[in-house]
């Protein structure tokens, strides 16, 4: 089966545009298998309809980022939104310099980290349903991929972005080169998303579950290590 048929089948399993698709758990060979550049691998409207499909499997989730690999498809293809409200932040929040993600659709993405801080945050995974671990990235990076627009067509970026975006994007590319979130987890870290709030300080979490490595040199109630 070619990869439109594969798609189309896909979308068609659905019995209505508002249902989401199944996202695939850790241990599917999707997860880890190749993928393929999405530029010109799609009609643009079996695009559009896949990119649409994923939207609402986001949301329904919910989270702020989607691959097309967690549904089954070997694509460099992701969703990603953070539909964040300012005006209730939480002081965490403002640690991890979270805002509002407006919604976008990313074609063969890629990053590099820029400087040497690292943020240390809880993080989950749509494909580990139920576990959170805490994740060293890059505070600030430099992304580039193609961006669909509502009309189709693909405007190439070349941006800067720093904290929560800069974590949202470094994990869902990630996916597209079949790392999970979790393999890159501070050792031991891995808990039942449940606990998370008892550790919502990651400093507390050093001796609480007996973490090791360069996170030990968090200063209390901070995230950030140069």
């Amino acid at each position: 089966m070619d990869l439109t048929e594969y798609v189309q089948r896909l979308l068609d399993r659905r019995s209505r545009p508002e249902e989401p698709l199944r996202i695939v758990q850790a241990g599917h060979p999707a997860l880890r298998g190749p993928v393929r550049d999405a530029r010109d691998r799609l009609d643009p409207a079996l695009l559009r309809a896949l990119v649409d499909a994923m939207v609402v499997t986001m949301r329904d989730a919910p989270g702020v980022g989607l691959a097309a690999t967690q549904i089954g498809v070997p694509l460099r293809l992701f969703v990603a939104e953070d539909r964040y409200a300012a005006a209730d932040q939480d002081p965490e929040d403002d640690l991890l310099e979270r805002r509002p993600f407006p919604l976008r659709a990313v074609l063969d993405p890629a990053y590099e980290i820029l400087g040497e801080q690292r943020v240390y945050a809880w993080e989950g995974c749509l494909s580990y349903d139920g576990l959170s671990s805490i994740v060293p990235r890059g505070r600030r990076i430099r992304f580039t991929g193609a961006l669909l627009q509502p009309d189709g067509a693909l405007v190439d970026v070349d941006e800067e972005h720093q904290g929560w975006s800069a974590r949202i994007l470094q994990h869902e590319t990630d996916h597209l080169a079949g790392t999970l979130c979790h393999d890159l987890a501070v050792p031991r870290s891995i808990i039942d998303t449940r606990y998370a709030p008892r550790w919502a300080d990651v400093t507390e979490a050093v001796d609480g579950l007996g973490l090791t490595g360069p996170i030990e040199r968090l200063a209390p109630g901070t995230v950030v290590l140069d």
